[in-house]
């Protein structure tokens, strides 16, 4: 077979591969986070009768830890349980004939994506308590939530490297003989990207598996945060990443099985990651695929072409055809990543007014200027440094044409670097902080959903008939807070029950709804919102209608 048709099999076998992959990929991804449906007793029941058992209602599949249902009574003293989960529903089993009194039920379980939720619900057996102690439970750990971030960063920039490294060699330096001096440096490149990418994979189960169990940093090395239901899909990536570096780092001689197996690396993180669950799997899915293959060409082929273009500086016509090749490669990556990062962007801010009055927006908008940046420096590498270049290949007095390109390209690289750090800080940031306006004067309540952190509801004008429903979540200072989906909000009184009512955004951590309220009297508020990424707590809020 000629080199030409053996080239346009290869590529023929990527394109198939590609497709294969995300057709197969999806299947073992999940959809979203789960959210509690409802629980039973509800939150802020009153039972005349000591309830046997707890069952929480989800809309997916969850895993239990350890401590997944622990309850407490009125001063903060744990209640004996035991908690087991059967596809969707977690069941825990209470001591007969309760004591009087109210009962706090803190619960978190391990939804199918992997991430953990958390929340909590009170219910009263006869009279409720006068005072009720908040129960002495595992707070998040920030040192574990940033150590996340940074071994995500690790492995997303090292990943970049190695495979971008791999796929420069193998396309961009086809049929060119660049030396021993670019060979060892893309070698060196290569292996420092791998391994530390490596390192980064393997570290990241054991702080999923403590995460999810609430242990902090000092549970990584519990036995318990290594359980397969746990870190499985930690085990996942990493055994993608190890498996496909390998073949692309030790076959590179198979050009076609070396691509893929960088391809399985690099978009392995896209496998068990929960920024599918912000939009349809069927959209999200492809473009998070080709981000990361785009991000990878990208960045380790500037780092590459940086490496390779100071010993080319004396070659000219070589270095006109690397350079040339790239650009238009690089060209590519950089429409897909764009295209893709205006996908995940939107699905993340939602509106115009979340990306000015956010700080998530702000910093997004700093990730965007950088990324612009780079856009503008990569536009004049290509149309007024790379024409350089070609010409001084034609003309030998023309030598600094490829500094320039050089100098420019490592420049670019550089940036890259700035974003995938400001990228590591909007992963665990969350759209909120902004002034909005309060709830109106009305009747209102306010309930805790989760430490320092609360719900407001408030119904204008608070009389029989057509009112305006305004639910805001708040910080311990009443500023707001936004989640990252529309909170569940359902509406019942003593003798009506209105079910679930849709509310819209109005402002970050706001939303309303119209609502006709029959009757006057108590009306209660069930609320069940998303605060962080991993917790979907739920409480209610009693409002007073004339």
């Amino acid at each position: 077979m000629r080199k030409g048709s053996r080239r346009r099999a290869a590529q023929a076998f990527i394109v198939i591969a590609l497709a294969v992959l995300g057709v197969l990929l999806p299947a073992s991804a999940a959809s979203a986070h789960a959210s509690l449906v409802r629980s039973d007793p509800s939150d802020g029941a009153v039972l005349q009768v000591s309830p046997s058992t707890i069952s929480f209602t989800f809309d997916e599949t969850v895993t239990l830890t350890r401590k997944s249902v622990q309850v407490f009574d009125a001063r903060g003293n744990p209640v004996p349980s035991e908690a087991t989960g059967r596809d969707a529903v977690v069941t825990a089993a209470l001591p007969p004939q309760l004591p009087q009194g109210t009962y706090v039920v803190v619960w978190r379980v391990v939804s199918a994506d992997s991430h953990p939720i958390a929340g909590s619900i009170r219910f009263s057996v006869g009279t409720p308590s006068a005072t009720v102690v908040a129960p002495q439970v595992v707070a998040a750990d920030p040192a574990l939530t940033r150590a996340i971030s940074i071994t995500a960063a690790l492995n997303y920039l090292c990943l970049f490297l190695a495979g971008g490294v791999i796929l420069f060699s193998l396309w961009v330096l086809d049929g060119i003989t660049v030396g021993d001096k670019v060979r060892d440096r893309l070698t060196m490149a290569r292996w420092l990207g791998a391994c530390l990418a490596v390192f980064a994979a393997v570290n990241a189960g054991p702080m999923q598996g403590a995460e999810d169990l609430g242990l902090g940093m000092h549970g990584m090395g519990d036995d318990s945060a290594l359980d397969l239901s746990l870190v499985g899909g930690s085990v996942v990536v990493l055994a993608a990443q190890v498996v496909g570096l390998a073949v692309a780092i030790f076959l590179p001689r198979w050009r076609t099985v070396a691509t893929i197996g960088v391809i399985v690396a690099v978009v392995s993180p896209a496998w068990v990651g929960h920024s599918r669950s912000d939009g349809p799997e069927a959209l999200t899915l492809p473009a998070d695929v080709l981000h990361l293959l785009a991000g990878a060409v990208w960045f380790g082929g500037l780092v590459s072409l940086a490496l390779t273009l100071g010993p080319l500086r004396a070659r000219q016509h070589d270095a006109a055809l690397v350079v040339s090749r790239f650009s238009t490669i690089g060209a590519a990556a950089l429409g897909a990543l764009t295209l893709t990062g205006v996908i995940a962007s939107w699905r993340i801010v939602g509106s115009w007014s979340a990306l000015v009055h956010t700080g998530y927006g702000r910093l997004l908008l700093v990730k965007i200027g950088i990324v612009a940046v780079v856009a503008a420096v990569a536009g004049f590498n290509r149309w007024r440094l790379v024409p350089g270049v070609a010409a001084a290949a034609a003309d030998p007095g023309r030598r600094t044409a490829a500094l320039r390109v050089h100098t420019a390209v490592w420049c670019e690289a550089a940036l890259l670097v700035v974003v995938l750090g400001v990228t590591a800080f909007l992963t665990n940031l969350s759209p909120n902080q902004q002034p909005t306006p309060r709830p109106p004067d009305a009747a209102r309540g306010r309930a805790v959903l989760t430490g320092t952190t609360g719900v407001t509801a408030a119904v204008s004008p608070g009389t029989v008939g057509r009112n305006t429903l305004t639910v805001q979540v708040q910080d311990a200072a009443g500023k707001p807070v936004a989640g990252y989906a529309a909170p569940a909000v359902a509406l019942r009184s003593a003798d009506v029950d209105l079910g679930e009512v849709p509310v819209h955004p109005t402002a970050a951590g706001t939303y309303t709804a119209d609502v006709v309220l029959p009757e006057p009297g108590t009306w209660t508020v069930q609320v069940s919102v998303r605060l962080t990424r991993f917790e979907n707590p739920v409480t209610s809020v009693e409002v007073q209608v004339r």
